[in-house]
């Protein structure tokens, strides 16, 4: 079961958080899942990510739809940019689903965007053995008063968004095709 945890202190995105910002971090035990652990940080990202799950599906939806004529980047959109290349051999600029990858390692990817209302990041850090677990860690840096609005109004569904993906990664299969 996932839970709220403290950004280690190996991952990468505390040089891109500044105190200003907005940061949560959840993550979630990867004991039995060596599948998981061995995974290329890409293809978990990506199994993470991309899970079908039916009610986080809805709300990307109706999210898109509610802000696109705000003028903010939608996730339709954004995924229509995803390169053709297998998901483990994608770098930085490419996309997993709708999410840009700034930086690839062993056991960590940032992926996120820049908007106009802010920007954000993403960290999918894995840590090894002896207790592996995966942390994902969004960090928002906001630009302006709708910024400040927009993230307090669609946190309690990140949130949930958050703590769900984690679950489903740790219940699910790693998919052949990932």
């Amino acid at each position: 079961m996932s839970m709220s945890d403290k950004l280690p202190a190996e991952s990468s995105l505390n040089t891109y958080y500044s105190s200003r910002d907005f940061m949560d971090v959840f993550s979630v035990s990867l004991k039995g899942r060596e599948d998981l652990v061995n995974a290329d940080i890409r293809v978990l990202a990506d199994h993470m990510l991309m899970a079908d799950i039916g009610w986080m599906n809805a709300l990307l939806s109706l999210r898109d739809t509610l802000v696109k004529p705000l003028g903010l980047k939608t996730t339709t959109t954004l995924a229509l940019e995803q390169s053709g290349k297998p998901v483990a051999e994608r770098e930085p600029g490419d996309r997993i689903g709708f999410f840009r990858i700034y930086q690839v390692s062993d056991n960590e990817i940032v992926l996120g965007e820049d908007d106009w209302h802010q920007d954000f990041r993403l960290s999918i850090f894995r840590s090894e053995w002896p207790t592996p677990r995966v942390y994902a860690s969004t960090c928002c840096k906001r630009h302006n008063l709708f910024g400040h609005a927009y993230l307090a109004l669609i946190l309690p569904f990140h949130k949930k968004i958050a703590s769900s993906v984690l679950d489903n990664a740790v219940r699910q299969e790693l998919s052949e095709a990932a």
